[in-house]
Formats: C-alpha cells, structure tokens, sequence
C-alpha cells in the first residue's frame, strides 16, 4: 500500500500532485469546520497517513469553540504523525506562537519549501 499523505483545505494542487507523481497517496483531511475530509482528531493507524500538511489558520479552532489545537492534533501526536505547517516566512515567529501548546511536535515550513521538506522527511522513513 502507498504512503498517504494527508492534507486540509487549501494546500497547493502543485504540492498534491508531486506527491502523487513520486508515488505517495493523498488524503483530504478536515477540523471539524470545513466539512473536509476525514476530521484530523480521529485518524488512525489503518489510515495509512505518514505526514500532515495545512496551513496555520486549518489548525486553528474559532474562538468561540471548546476545542484546542492540542485536541484537534491529538492522533497525530498519539500515533506519532509528524505535522507541517505552512506560515508565511515573515510571521513564522508569531504562528509558532500561535500553536505554542503543540509547537514541540508540528513542524513549521515556508509554503515554498514545504514540498520539499516533507518529500527528505518521507525520503528517510
């Protein structure tokens, strides 16, 4: 079976089908509020997921919602699925601080080297 790699809303279609074209899967994933894919709190191993990807404000709850993004990251924390989220260069400091309560597991990439550090991380595993 393939790697998948799951992502939210919004990533890059160029990014998808380069993971698709050196032979990863794709999967659409969702917080909750998008109505998205599957939601990101209940994947699990037979999912077959080996990275996340998505934008800083996917793994945001709104302000009014009970959820954290520690609860929304939680299976990827729990089945050790390492995370990527894209923020800007110029407010990187600001979106880690953002996610500063799982920051010690998500990785924070530039949206123009995403692609390619995710593609040495999978590269190594």
């Amino acid at each position: 079976m393939r790697k998948r790699i799951g992502y939210l809303e919004g990533t890059d279609p160029k990014i998808l089908s380069t993971f698709i074209a050196k032979g990863y899967n794709t999967m659409t994933l969702g917080n909750g509020l998008d109505n998205h894919g599957k939601y990101l709190a209940h994947i699990e191993p037979k999912d077959n997921i080996y990275a996340v990807i998505g934008y800083l404000h996917k793994f945001l709850p709104l302000t009014d919602q009970k959820i954290t993004p520690n609860d929304l990251l939680y299976a990827c924390r729990l089945h050790n699925i390492p995370v990527f989220v894209m923020v800007p260069k110029e407010v990187i400091y600001e979106g880690r601080k953002v996610l500063s309560d799982v920051s010690d597991f998500v990785n924070f990439v530039e949206p123009e080297s995403a692609l390619e550090a995710i593609l040495v991380f999978l590269e190594t595993k």
